[in-house]
């Protein structure tokens, strides 16, 4: 007893000096960091900084921005109390698909709604707005891709909500599920209990099986248009205290491709890097793009030839450290937006034509294309830099093209066109050395006249027409130019089918004696194609008529002049032909 006296005593003691412990240092610094905390919370700070687009994630059907056709379609089906079981979300990042599975999820679980849309004054939006909601599961497919954790999924869902009438699940990415966990998932999917909702979301519905797709409502979610994105940016920079210009807000909208989150995020970073006032300096910064002042500067090169300054801007570009590829991707962007305001407005601003404009475009596309795999982008550029400014390196359509227009833009102008070189040197008198006089020279015999026609083309040319002998001359120039010109339709009936020609006063007539060849044949583009081709060769103006029939045989010609006797010689030989 007196071993237990003697415990009591020590405890008692021990609770009397805890009772009697007096102030020291350490006791004291917790006391002031308590009282700093209240503080912090009387006056409404938080120690810790959310990013803009979680600050700022809406909150209700209303508040999304772009997906109207999303949100007035669940909207009508929660006000109707038809809300589906399964929902399907897919479109590209930023465009608000997990924040529209969340409004619904409040939706569903909201205990004073207001016309479908939640209130987030009830417990339960508060706890789904805080992160804490018992009946809202949010599962990353990227993570839990297996079947087991598809198998854990099947056996939870059959539990009752807690505090709401629906449990939701949010499944992000769900693309990422692997092929044994999406069959896992199949029947639950189909067939769930009447408390649970399935929100799949992801941003490749191509990889998601058919099966998945037709087990849910599919929704998809369009880029934000870069107006919709300036006037949110515009209300959260004025929410959250930030300075932004106009253009730098336009800046950040584009560079975000119709992502909303990423455009909330540089203009979080862009606020952190300036110091009073976000500008488009600022921006151009952070992204690491080039002024707009640049990309008119590098066109004007481009369309003038000057190759030596625009190799010497790209030159100070790299050195700026910029990236090229961005800065093509850039130029490209520009180029577009010139080429549709020249076509819709009939002039994009700058002195170039249209065709000019479409030539640059493809090239500097095509190397951007090219850059992607290289292991020497800036060489890449820079050849086509080279050939945008010289085209006639390349030996390109594009390129004569962009002569032909060059020259017709200078006489539409009324400038001379310049002389060739050689044309020059001729024109210029060569200064000889004095020679001495000589005795004056034989007489020269009188130069051949060219030989004579023959009769009948003669007559053709003296009335004006064209013998078909002309005609044959020129057909093989003919069936090249229409290999060049990409109708190989064409080129394969007329050099492998070699129709039989007709020539009356520039109408040229083929006999097919397929009808499908001659049905083919006379498409209006291609008959009007080959008038030209003919009218370019041998002058006037052509008419092409395809007929299906050979044309009649002189009377008394003999049975080898038979088409398709022709035909069996050409094909396997006179020795092996037999007439009969």
């Amino acid at each position: 007893m007196d071993v237990y006296k003697d415990c009591i005593f020590v405890q008692c003691s021990i609770i009397s000096c805890f009772l009697n412990w007096k102030w020291h240092p350490k006791k004291e610094k917790r006391i002031k960091r308590r009282k700093l905390m209240e503080e912090y919370q009387r006056g409404g700070f938080v120690l810790a900084y959310q990013a803009l687009y979680r600050a700022w994630r809406p909150q209700n059907f209303k508040d999304i921005v772009g997906q109207q056709h999303v949100t007035r379609t669940l909207q009508n089906a929660l006000r109707q109390g038809r809300a589906a079981h399964a929902y399907l979300f897919c479109g590209p990042r930023g465009t608000g698909k997990t924040t529209t599975a969340k409004v619904l999820a409040k939706a569903l679980n909201c205990l004073n709604p207001d016309h479908g849309e939640p209130c987030n004054r009830c417990a339960n939006c508060t706890a789904v707005n805080q992160g804490h909601a018992l009946d809202v599961v949010e599962i990353d497919a990227a993570s839990n891709r297996g079947i087991d954790e598809i198998r854990d999924l099947r056996e939870k869902v059959k539990f009752t909500p807690s505090t709401g009438s629906r449990k939701v699940y949010i499944i992000d990415e769900v693309h990422m599920l692997t092929d044994q966990a999406f069959n896992a998932l199949l029947k639950t999917l189909e067939e769930p209990p009447a408390h649970v909702v399935f929100v799949l979301a992801t941003t490749e519905a191509h990889k998601v099986p058919l099966t998945i797709l037709s087990r849910c409502q599919r929704f998809d979610f369009r880029r934000i248009r870069p107006e919709e994105t300036v006037a949110r940016l515009k209300e959260v920079a004025a929410g959250a205290g930030i300075q932004a210009t106009e253009e730098a807000l336009q800046l950040i909208a584009r560079a975000a491709e119709g992502g909303l989150r990423d455009a909330l995020s540089i203009l979080d970073q862009a606020a952190a890097f300036a110091d009073e006032t976000v500008t488009a300096d600022d921006i151009h910064s952070i992204l690491g793009t080039v002024q707009q002042d640049i990309l008119e500067a590098m066109t004007r090169c481009l369309t003038a030839g000057k190759t030596g300054e625009a190799l010497t801007l790209v030159a100070e570009i790299a050195d700026r450290g910029k990236d090229l590829r961005l800065f093509t991707r850039e130029m490209t962007a520009y180029l577009r937006e010139l080429l549709v305001k020249g076509l819709e407005e009939g002039h994009s601003g700058l002195p170039v034509n249209n065709e000019t404009l479409y030539s640059l475009l493809q090239i500097l596309m095509q190397a951007e294309q090219e850059m992607k795999w290289s292991s020497q982008p800036t060489l890449v550029l820079e050849l086509a830099l080279v050939k945008a400014c010289r085209p006639e390196i390349a030996g390109s359509w594009e390129g004569l093209a962009r002569r032909v227009a060059a020259l017709e833009q200078r006489l539409a102008q009324g400038a001379p066109a310049t002389p060739p070189a050689a044309a020059r040197q001729a024109a210029e008198p060569v200064p000889t050395a004095p020679v001495k006089p000589q005795a004056a020279p034989a007489k020269t015999p009188p130069a051949k006249t060219p030989p004579a026609l023959p009769p009948a083309a003669n007559r053709e040319a003296a009335a004006g027409g064209v013998s078909p002998e002309q005609v044959r001359q020129v057909w093989p120039a003919v069936l090249t130019a229409v290999k060049e010109s990409k109708k190989m339709p064409l080129w394969s009936l007329l050099s492998n089918n070699r129709p039989r020609m007709e020539v009356q006063d520039h109408t040229l007539t083929l006999y097919f004696t397929d009808e499908f060849d001659q049905k083919t044949a006379d498409k209006p583009e291609y008959r009007q194609y080959l008038a030209w081709l003919l009218g370019k060769h041998l002058g006037g103006r052509w008419e092409v008529h395809c007929v299906h029939q050979a044309p009649k045989t002189e009377a008394g010609a003999g049975p080898e002049e038979d088409p398709l006797y022709t035909e069996a010689v050409r094909i396997f030989g006179k020795d092996i032909v037999v007439l009969e």
